[in-house]
Order: structure tokens, then C-alpha cells, then sequence
């Protein structure tokens, strides 16, 4: 490894996120440099080098990990190779950052944690999504200091229009790449886990409105992944939930993304996209929050990775979040959702 000062970095898969948010991010850290990247193609790869000024590309992803002059490889891949590549990672004696929609499926999910369980001194860490950032912090004070009273019921609501194109096939449609990676479910179940736990039981409807699309070269594609899905369920502190996503919206009135959160003394309501908090206590009608600024928190994921990666580096304690233990979590949902859909019957969660 190198030195404690410097962090020396390797990507892989240096796809849209990488190139509009990681580089950027990794750039602006004093002492991290990005030494080596490899993409789909020599090509691809070297149009990123060229404008990140990156001196070394290569077309092998394992030969890149392999090589000993790097402390941490960030992965941007589709899901398909996550497990491949963070495991390999952390065998290799790296640190590793693994973009979103963390498993092909729960089994995948479950060899990433165990692998990282058998290497503690890197650190795990998964993309977390930006819109879960911003007022955290507020949220999680307002439910921790009984702000509404005992939680009752929840409803989650992502709707767009991201699945209408019938003349394109995007990767997250396709199975192969995308596993049991549904629209933006997983990422919001790491989010709901995060701010009132996870769920106990679920039941689920699934349905594929548009079952084939063109793609590119003008083929006829079946779609197997889901765009509308409905999930209902009770959560362990004994709330109701439940959720709709649903990739079909032709309007731009009903589109967006919110959470609402009942509970015996108020409400919340938090837009996902504004982002905008609204509260109100029993009887009275919803008021927008001006949060202070004190509980803002940017979208810092490259630092918080760079900062555990140093702490590791010097036997310090460290702590990022998601890493790869809360990933799990929420791929057990994930894994839930498409068991109850496909059985037509309630799922419990410890059981998966």
C-alpha cells in the first residue's frame, strides 16, 4: 500500500456517475489521485483518461486490481459484475466503492458481506442516492425525539416516465444486467431502512405493461423487469407501509418522488427532488420546514469514502454509510418483493 497521505485509486467502469460525479469529486480531494482506469472499451477508456488526465488505461479489470500501487478501485459497472469486482477488490487487499443497486440478487449480496466480514480492514462502502442526503439528519432527529409520536403508516410514491420508450432498451430493463434491480427500489429501501427501519412482512404486485421494446440494432426485446410495482407491508416497529413505483407516467403533474410519514402526534412529508420538507401536528394542514442549516448535509460520497480509506489506512476507526451490511439489508426486500409477486403470498423478511 502506499503512503498514509496519499490515496492512489483505480476505476472501473467509468460510466455515466463517474464521469458527471466521482472524477469531479475525486479531483477536488487534496492527495487522492486517479492513477488507472478501465473501461468497456481501450477506446472509452482513453477519451475518459484524456479529459481527467488519468496517465494509465487498460483493457484488463483484474490486472487492474491486481496491481499493487493502488489503495482503493471504485466500481462503476452495471450490477451484473459487482460481486465479481468488489470481491475481488477486497481479496486483493483494496478498499472498495461499489455504485448503486448493489447485487445482481440476495445470494450475490450475501458473498460481498461475507468477504468484506473476512477482510475488516477495508472499507465496504455502496453509492448512497443523492436525494437521500440532504435532510437526513433532520428526519432522523424529528423520529428519534418522538416529533410524530409512534410511527403508524408510511407511503412512498416514484413515479416517471423512464420506462416509456418503446424504441430503446436501457440496461436497467434487462435482466442480464440489472438482476432484481427494479427502477429506483432498492434505493429507496436502503433510504426507508435507514430512516424508520425495515420492513417485517411484504406483499407485492409486479406488472410489465410494455412487454417488448425495440432496441438499437432494431430487434424485438422481451422486457423482464418490472415497471410498476406495488408493495405493501408492515415494518418491524409495527407501521403500515406502502409503496408505488411505477416507470409508465406520460404527464409531467403526477411525476416525482415523496415519502409520507404518519404518525400519532404529526405528519412529514419530504419531496425527494424539491428537496422540501412539510410538516403538521394532529388537525392542523401541512406547513413547509425551513430546515437550518445545520442539519444540510451536500452529497460528499467521494470524500466520506477517501476519509474512511485514510482512517483505515491508519488503524483509525471508521464508519461509512451504506456500506456493505446495509446493502444487504435492503437486497433482502429487493429479494422479498420478487418472491411475494411471483408466489402471490405474504413474505417474511428474516426468513430470506
Amino acid at each position: 500500500m502506499t503512503s498514509q497521505t496519499t490515496v492512489r485509486v483505480g476505476i472501473v467502469g467509468a460510466g455515466d456517475i463517474c464521469r458527471d460525479r466521482h472524477f469531479p469529486g475525486l479531483a477536488s480531494i487534496d492527495g487522492v489521485n486517479v492513477v488507472a482506469v478501465c473501461n468497456r472499451s481501450k477506446a472509452s477508456g482513453q477519451a475518459v483518461a484524456d479529459k481527467w488526465n488519468i496517465p494509465d488505461v487498460m483493457d484488463d479489470w483484474q490486472a487492474l486490481v491486481g496491481r499493487d500501487d493502488l489503495d482503493a478501485i471504485f466500481i462503476g459497472t452495471w450490477p451484473y459484475m459487482h460481486e465479481t469486482m468488489s470481491v475481488a477488490t477486497l481479496e486483493a487487499g483494496k478498499h472498495v466503492f461499489c455504485q448503486a443497486r448493489m447485487a445482481m440478487n440476495l445470494a450475490q449480496a450475501k458473498n460481498m458481506v461475507a468477504t468484506a466480514h473476512a477482510h475488516p480492514k477495508q472499507v465496504n462502502m455502496i453509492c448512497p442516492p443523492p436525494t437521500r442526503m440532504p435532510y437526513e439528519a433532520f428526519i432522523h432527529e424529528v423520529i428519534r425525539d418522538g416529533g410524530l409520536g409512534e410511527l403508524t403508516c408510511l407511503r412512498l410514491t416514484s413515479v416517471n416516465g423512464g420506462n416509456l420508450n418503446t424504441n430503446a432498451v436501457h440496461w436497467r430493463e434487462q435482466r442480464e444486467f440489472s438482476g432484481n434491480q427494479v427502477m429506483g427500489m432498492g434505493i429507496y429501501a436502503e433510504t426507508l431502512n435507514a430512516w424508520v427501519g425495515p420492513y417485517e412482512t411484504l406483499s407485492a404486485s409486479t406488472s410489465t405493461p410494455i412487454a417488448t421494446k425495440t432496441d438499437q440494432e432494431g430487434n424485438t426485446v422481451d422486457i423482464q423487469v418490472p415497471q410498476c410495482v406495488s408493495i405493501t407491508g408492515q415494518l418491524q416497529n409495527g407501521a403500515m407501509a406502502l409503496e408505488q413505483h411505477f416507470g409508465l407516467c406520460t404527464d409531467k403533474t403526477t411525476a416525482g418522488d415523496e415519502l409520507i410519514i404518519w404518525g400519532t402526534q404529526g405528519t412529514l412529508r419530504y419531496d425527494f427532488y424539491a428537496p422540501s420538507i412539510e410538516m403538521a401536528k394532529p388537525g392542523e394542514p401541512l406547513k413547509k420546514v425551513d430546515v437550518p442549516a445545520r442539519y444540510h448535509r451536500d452529497w460528499l460520497v467521494e470524500q466520506d469514502f477517501i476519509d474512511a480509506v485514510r482512517a483505515a489506512k491508519t488503524d483509525r476507526s471508521w464508519s461509512v454509510s451504506p456500506d456493505f451490511d446495509e446493502g444487504l439489508l435492503y437486497m433482502q426486500k429487493v429479494e422479498a418483493v420478487h418472491a411475494s409477486a411471483a408466489s402471490g403470498s405474504v413474505v417474511n423478511l428474516a426468513q430470506q
